[in-house]
């Protein structure tokens, strides 16, 4: 094996389309298109902001087609924790997949990562949805999700439109404070 083969294994075309970093901008809401399951599995990892652990099923998916085809996307499906309503929502988006890949559990438990590998590579129809939430520093943090999940090619492939993020203005110290603030009304000497 030499330098040039020590990745993949493939010769390197020099191509622009196979040696330029791909888009990785929001996608419009409401974009729909076909979809191929690349990922499904259990993660169980530590959050660092209440110290617990998360646990959720984590499906990425593949768009196949439109004006975002080989970008992916993401779909949390959180039924282990949370309010009971949430979690029947999750339970009913993650059986619904089951039943859009044919695939049908042999037990009760929860499926495990060997089982959900049935369903890669199946395709399935997706609308993608916008996130974003305000950080600390002010700034915003957007992504997408996946919104609905639909027998493939049950719904035309379409481009969304985006979402117009709100921005809430940065408060200063002396808005956040100012219930602590005296009121010193007319005792300033200028």
């Amino acid at each position: 094996m030499s330098f040039w083969t020590s990745g993949t294994g493939e010769l390197p075309s020099g191509k622009p389309e196979d040696a330029f970093v791909g888009d990785f901008t929001i996608l419009p809401e409401g974009t729909i298109a076909s979809a191929m399951i690349k990922n499904f599995n259990l993660v169980e990892k530590e959050n660092k902001h209440t110290g617990t652990t998360d646990k959720f099923y984590n499906v990425n998916f593949k768009l196949l087609d439109g004006d975002f085809k080989s970008r992916e996307v993401a779909l949390k499906i959180k039924c282990f924790d949370g309010k009971p309503e949430q979690i029947q929502r999750n339970l009913n988006m993650l059986k619904l997949i089951m039943q859009l890949c044919e695939f049908k559990p042999t037990h009760n438990e929860a499926p495990n990562d060997i089982e959900l590998g049935f369903m890669i590579n199946k395709i399935v129809s997706i609308k993608v949805g916008e996130w974003s939430m305000p950080k600390a520093d002010g700034g915003m943090m957007q992504g997408n999700f996946v919104r609905e999940v639909h027998v493939s090619g049950s719904i035309a492939t379409e481009t969304g439109i985006k979402a117009e993020v709100v921005r809430h203005p940065t408060d200063s110290a002396l808005q956040r404070n100012a219930n602590k603030m005296p009121d010193i009304g007319d005792d300033l000497p200028f």
